[in-house]
């Protein structure tokens, strides 16, 4: 794959996109606090074709890097954290379609998301369901086609999407991508997720009955992607935390500058003058820029892989030793940043005093989406792994749908485990 000349730079991508961002932060607390889906604010991505940011100029993207994916994204994130982790995995499987010279073999996908069009995600089998088992099936029909059949959890941003890959098997029980337009007959999509955090990404349940498949529908999983995808995604979580520092930082300066209010413990003045406040203020500051600097840190690590595997191709062990290093330093920003920004959440609170509690203001909002988004992957695991690569030169393990999680029922597995 000839390398891409990317036209835009970092300023010109968010001259394009900052506006959107700023209609997006307008009434972000009173919709979350209704629990108003985003279909207005993801169709204005949408038309600004948001979702090609990583295609090539050549094939009607903007040819962003990765580094420059991830910067865009913190401030998406700053303006409402729900959209980036909604489109979560839309850029993940933007990034398995142009990886490892898959571009011109995926020209049509490529072409419906320069146009806008978006993924969504049908990944994970329910709750209950033992780890390493797939229910969900795609089997032959008499009329020459396919039909797919299973239910799905977890499906965030589906219900934005026009797209759902599918993780399911085939009739020789091997696993395979199923892609099928959102609003296809059989194809249910519910919003009934009801975590306290991030409650509109439109995370719920896929219901699949009988649904239509054609050939061209359905794609092999390959596991050689898979290293380069799992860093990618839990990245996006991490620069979804990062906004949501850059908010804490915004909200805290911007209602700080305005208080007119003072404690009779306090040393007196306006709060802005006060030096407690202003150091809290500027730890809090503090935190918000070193947790971007942190996920673009892990960002060119990722970038650094991924050309890598354009060069060198998905067989060498440069690339191998790339991704697991991408991985490392991903694992690395996870375990350092999320106590930070839960940490900043809270001192905003202990900034701005008891009116900071106010329903309708809804500063409650970032340590819960923080918390939501922190929960993903807990980062103590990722601590581990470090310490085990680090002691004993054990690569991270990868992640591979149905194996990732579940539940273990038989009881020789789980003491072998």
């Amino acid at each position: 794959m000839t390398a891409t000349k990317h036209k835009y730079t970092t300023h010109e991508l968010l001259a394009i996109f900052k506006p959107i961002f700023e209609k997006i932060r307008t009434d972000a607390s009173s919709r979350e606090r209704s629990r108003t889906l985003l279909f207005e604010q993801i169709g204005w991505l949408r038309d600004a074709r948001f979702g090609a940011l990583r295609v090539p100029v050549s094939q009607g993207g903007y040819g962003a890097s990765i580094v420059q994916l991830f910067e865009v994204l913190i401030e998406l994130a700053a303006a409402d954290s729900n959209i980036p982790q909604a489109l979560r995995l839309h850029f993940s499987r933007v990034e398995r379609l142009m990886v490892g010279n898959e571009l011109d073999k995926q020209k049509v996908w490529i072409e419906r998301v320069a146009r806008g069009e978006l993924f969504g995600n049908a990944t994970t089998e329910p709750p209950g369901t033992p780890i390493g088992e797939i229910r969900t099936q795609v089997l032959p029909h008499a009329d020459g086609n396919f039909r797919l059949n299973g239910k799905k959890a977890y499906g965030t941003g589906s219900l934005y999407a026009q797209w759902i890959p599918v993780i399911g098997v085939d009739e020789q029980g091997n696993r395979v991508i199923i892609t099928v337009p959102a609003e296809r007959k059989g194809v249910t999509l519910l919003d009934d997720w009801d975590g306290f955090g991030q409650r509109l990404t439109a995370t719920g349940s896929s219901i699949f009955e009988d649904v239509v498949v054609y050939a061209d529908e359905i794609s092999a999983h390959i596991k050689k992607t898979l290293r380069a995808g799992s860093g990618f995604a839990q990245l996006v979580h991490l620069a979804t935390i990062a906004g949501v520092a850059r908010a804490i930082a915004r909200d805290v300066s911007e209602k700080v500058a305005a208080r007119q209010r003072v404690y009779y413990t306090g040393p007196g003045g306006l709060p802005r003058h006060d030096p407690i406040i202003q150091m809290q203020v500027g730890k809090i500051g503090a935190v918000a820029s070193s947790a971007r600097a942190i996920v673009l840190g892990a960002a060119q690590a990722l970038q650094d892989a991924w050309h890598i595997w354009n060069v060198e191709g998905e067989d060498s062990a440069a690339t191998d030793e790339a991704y697991v290093k991408a991985d490392i330093e991903i694992s690395s920003a996870q375990v350092t940043l999320i106590p930070l920004v839960l940490t900043a959440a809270t001192e905003l609170f202990d900034t701005l005093g008891a009116t900071a509690i106010d329903v309708k203001g809804g500063l409650d909002r970032h340590w819960r989406n923080a918390r939501a988004l922190s929960s993903h992957n807990p980062h103590l695991y990722k601590a581990r792994v470090i310490g085990d690569y680090l002691l004993n030169e054990e690569l991270p393990p990868i992640f591979v749908a149905g194996d990732d999680v579940g539940v273990i029922a038989d009881p020789a597995v789980a003491a072998s485990r």
